[in-house]
């Protein structure tokens, strides 16, 4: 099919590098797709799920053997080498696990035989699934999204973000023939228009969407409409609260910054706050740069690289904003690490930690989502706890101790969705557990056998009689 419009794609390491086209589809093209999308699915759906799961599982080898698709990935996004690679491979990490679950979906679950008859839950699944992707993880997100809906029964249209569709449009491009034509299907263009009409499109009866707060109310307003069930993943301000018996040292400090800086701080469930007791902030603050400034920033696609830009203008000039916000309230600045590119020519920031900050400062109060990382004292832990409860978020959040039963137990007074213990971020993620947010950072749960449990609907059969 011609498109007559294109958007295009720039390197964010250099954005006179246009690294691909994508088209600029609309409304009628969302139709179009949906129909044959719900052709597809009646066909999928009848097949056993341990059926549907072997496919999925085909398609994750062969995702695996795309060439190129990881540095396809740094190019559009602005990850460094072993971020892309991470990436790419969790669609497989994904596609087992959910794999292993397929059985149940065919067996379901007995509740009830009592002589009286049986009671037995089945997980049917719901339809046509619309999932709406960001930039800062558009491939492992979309596979979060993907893998349980199609393993559960479902087809689905991904609308990925459209700084970055490329990675996304050639991986399911080249496993959409392992599928009944139609079941699984990427649009692309803006949000307002493409993702709008998936979202209010009355047969598409599930939206799981990962974006921020704005776009998730938005989205949930409009889903309201034809009353579709919603999983929404949205923004986190993760607070990571170090005990006054934490030993402070270059493996505390190393764990802090591979959870804040990852991903040059794109993360949604990265630490995005840094409460310490007041004897030992300065020296977490310290740690933390003494790190950060063996840094070199720079194009993911060069050797040393250890951070990337960030991924657009927009995002880059946010962060900057909020730093220099930070200083004219009277914070300590560091700015860490070597930039080893031209700045006019990405959209480069170096990793800074910022000192002598009150709650009220931007850079607490808002999701910066960049290198940059606030460090706060605290006096009492009561005190503490209250900070880091006084938020709109509510996603992730993290207790760094000695002794971790202790913090097992001060994890229940934290408002959020996941409280890990001596770890944070991307490798802290088990796929057994169910992840999102409380409070205004989502709807519902994915990964786990919640994620699964997501894409379907509960159908109940009965042969009980009195």
């Amino acid at each position: 099919m011609a498109f007559d419009t294109i958007g295009e794609v720039r390197n964010p390491a250099d954005t006179s590098e246009i690294v691909g086209t994508y088209p600029i589809q609309g409304p009628a093209d969302v139709d179009v797709a949906v129909e044959a999308a719900g052709k597809a699915q009646r066909d999928w759906a009848s097949r056993p799920a341990v059926e549907r799961a072997e496919v999925v599982l085909a398609a994750a080898e062969r995702i695996d053997g795309i060439d190129g698709l990881d540095e396809l990935l740094i190019r559009e996004q602005g990850k460094v080498g072993w971020e892309a690679s991470f990436e790419v491979g969790f669609f497989e990490a994904t596609a087992s696990f959910y794999a292993e679950l397929a059985p149940g979906l065919d067996e379901g679950e007995k509740l009830v035989d009592d002589g009286m008859g049986v009671l037995r839950l089945f997980q049917e699944p719901i339809g046509i699934v619309g999932a709406i992707t960001p930039w800062n993880f558009p491939f492992a997100i979309s596979a979060v999204k993907v893998i349980p809906a199609l393993i559960a029964g479902n087809a689905i249209l991904v609308k990925p973000a459209s700084f970055t569709p490329l990675t996304v449009i050639r991986g399911f491009e080249a496993i959409a023939d392992l599928f009944p034509p139609g079941l699984l299907t990427v649009l692309t263009g803006s949000g307002a228009t493409v993702g709008r009409r998936l979202v209010e499109h009355p047969a598409v009866r599930k939206i799981a969407l990962t974006g921020s707060i704005e776009t998730g109310r938005d989205a949930a307003a409009v889903a309201g409409q034809t009353l579709k069930s919603l999983t929404l993943e949205l923004g986190g301000n993760d607070a990571a609260l170090i005990l006054d018996d934490a030993v402070i040292d270059e493996n505390l400090c190393g764990s802090l910054v591979g959870a804040a800086f990852t991903n040059t701080g794109q993360v949604c469930f990265g630490i995005k706050r840094v409460y310490a007791p007041a004897a030992l902030a300065q020296a977490v603050a310290d740690g933390m740069a003494a790190i950060l400034d063996e840094y070199v920033v720079g194009n993911g696609l060069e050797p040393g690289v250890c951070m990337g830009p960030l991924n657009n203008r927009a995002q880059r000039d946010y962060v900057a904003e909020l730093v220099a916000d930070a200083e004219a309230a009277g914070g300590k600045v560091r700015y860490c690490g070597e930039l080893a590119a031209d700045p006019e020519r990405g959209w480069f920031l170096r990793p800074t930690i910022v000192t002598g900050l009150d709650d009220s400062a931007r850079l607490v109060r808002e999701e910066q989502f960049g290198p940059a990382l606030p460090v706060l004292a605290y006096d009492s832990l009561d005190d503490a706890i209250e900070r880091v409860n006084d938020s709109e978020f509510g996603l992730a959040s993290s207790i760094w101790c000695t002794d971790e039963d202790r913090a097992a137990q001060l994890a229940r007074r934290i408002q959020a969705g996941t409280t890990f213990v001596n770890n944070h971020g991307v490798f802290a993620l088990d796929l057994r557990g169910p992840f999102g947010g409380v409070k205004q950072s989502g709807l519902g749960r994915e990964l786990g056998v919640d994620g699964l449990r997501a894409y379907t609907e509960s159908h109940v059969v009965s042969t009980r009689h009195l």
